[in-house]
Parts: structure tokens; sequence; C-alpha cells
């Protein structure tokens, strides 16, 4: 499977960008919708993963360096774009000449960001019902 991540646009790829994060979070994790949109939407660098020209895939990062709404078509995991998703994200950031990223994971995802150079900090918190754990990552 062929996978091709860009760097996206909240006002243009918007579509593609709440599709993904509707039927990931919104429906299949019934995170309320008023808590998945935020004020970081138009400020943030979104990506989208995609695969046979479908957006399978997104993910945010803030300017302060907060890594957020990863997100992969239930279709689409277990193949490695999640991976390629987060790469792609850690490697803009460093582009942009940010050396410390942090995200909140869903603790039971704790273990793909470990395996991504990210370490736990501090203790397991809840957001949106779902227990997560803050995890940093130092750029070189």
């Amino acid at each position: 499977m062929s996978i091709a991540i860009r760097p996206a646009d909240w006002n243009t790829d918007r579509k593609a960008i709440r599709s993904i994060r509707e039927a990931v979070f919104v429906q299949e994790q019934q995170v309320p919708a008023d808590l998945e949109w935020d004020d970081q939407e138009e400020t943030s660098q979104h990506f989208l993963a995609y695969s046979e020209a479908l957006p399978v895939a997104t993910g945010r990062l803030t300017k302060e360096g907060k890594i957020g709404r990863m997100a992969v078509q239930k279709s689409s995991r277990g193949l490695g774009v999640g991976a390629k998703l987060l790469h792609a994200i850690c490697e803009h950031a460093h582009q942009q000449n940010l050396q410390h990223l942090y995200l909140h994971a869903q603790q039971q995802a704790q273990g793909f960001y470990l395996r991504a150079g990210f370490e736990v900090e501090g203790e397991v918190f809840y957001e949106a019902g779902i227990p997560h754990v803050k995890m940093v990552r130092t750029l070189i």
C-alpha cells in the first residue's frame, strides 16, 4: 500500500480533515463534537495521509509544538499509516526549528508513541472521558 503524506490547510482541506476526525473520534470513540473542534484549528499545521488518492489519516501540530488530533481511518489501521504520519509531523517540526514536541496520548496508544521516541511525563488524566498521558520528545 502506497501512502502519501502532505501538509494540509484547514480552510482548503477542512472537509477531508473533518471527515476522518468525525469517523474516528466522534462516531467511533464517542467524543462529543463540541470537544473535538477547538480554537487551534485555524492556527495549527494540519497533515493528511492518502492511500490510493483517498484521505485516510490526519494529524496536526500547533505552533507551541503540540501534536494532536492524530486519527487513522479504521480500514487503514495496522498498515503503518499512523507511524508514517507521525514521522512526517516530527520532520516538519524539525524543519520549523522546534526542539521539543509533546502530545496527549490516549493511554491505549502509549506504546505507539514510545516506539516513535516519545517519553511519558506525568500521571494519567482524562480528556473527553478517555484516559490520556502526556508524552514528550526532544528533536535533535
